[in-house]
């Protein structure tokens, strides 16, 4: 019996139910069609897209990075007025993001510290139509000096030894650890020396940086002299260290000693 009454539901549902659902049943209509662009407007958007990237281009042309240094010679809120080492005038723009440092300053540096004189070495932007130079860093540099003279007086004790030039300028060199003393002669040419090798009355070529608190003292990287090579005669007076009496010829006149 209850086999009876199963096979009458299912019969029930396939005749009425079964038909009725499929009649409610949403009818399949495929994928949504894709709307249609209008073509002017593609057309627009490209050519918009071509004068960006052009102009984009044409400026990326006009603007490169590079770097100067110079010679302050005016300064002002938003712009440094340098002499590069050619001796060409330099207009160099400043703003909100640019940078500055000095290995000698203490605390914050800024634009309103850069002072006419100093060297400075900036990079930033280019502009080859302005002529101008937007700094992104501008550094103050303290550059090597160089000096040609004769030696007049060795101190063994601090290690120094004074120099006149030929513009008659007097300055003190100082023999630090990291100095490159060297020596050249025909015979050995270029040669590691000592300060110990040092005599007055010689010719001297030195390299260094001028002490921060003496002008007149040059910190040394680097000290070359000439033993077989005699001064530089525009350099008339040498007062000699060690000041010992000249001989005699034995007619009462006094030999002056010669200074190569």
């Amino acid at each position: 019996m209850k086999k009876i009454l199963w096979l009458l539901v299912i019969g029930y549902w396939l005749l009425v139910i079964a038909p009725l659902a499929l009649a409610v049943s949403p009818t399949p209509t495929g994928p949504n069609p894709t709307p249609t662009k209008d073509p002017n407007a593609i057309s627009q958007q490209i050519n918009n897209l071509q004068e960006r990237i052009a102009s984009r281009v044409a400026q990326l042309k006009l603007v490169e990075h590079r770097g100067i240094i110079g010679t302050v010679t005016d300064v002002t809120q938003t712009q440094i007025t340098i002499t590069d080492i050619q001796g060409n005038t330099r207009f160099i723009d400043v703003d909100e993001i640019t940078k500055f440092s000095n290995p000698s300053a203490k605390g914050t540096f800024g634009i309103s510290d850069i002072q006419k004189g100093q060297t400075v070495g900036i990079l930033g932007l280019y502009n080859k139509e302005s002529r101008r130079l937007l700094g992104r860093f501008v550094d103050v540099l303290t550059l090597p000096v160089y000096y040609s003279g004769a030696t007049v007086a060795t101190d063994k004790t601090n290690f120094t030894v004074d120099i006149v030039t030929v513009d008659q300028q007097t300055f003190t060199v100082d023999i630090q650890d990291i100095t490159k003393t060297l020596s050249y002669t025909t015979s050995t040419n270029l040669v590691k020396s000592g300060f110990s090798k040092l005599t007055t009355g010689e010719r001297i070529i030195t390299i260094g940086f001028p002490d921060v608190k003496d002008s007149k003292k040059i910190l040394a990287t680097r000290v070359i002299f000439f033993p077989d090579l005699p001064i530089n005669p525009s350099i008339q007076t040498i007062k000699l260290q060690n000041n010992t009496p000249p001989p005699s010829t034995g007619s009462g006149k006094k030999l002056v000693p010669l200074t190569r």
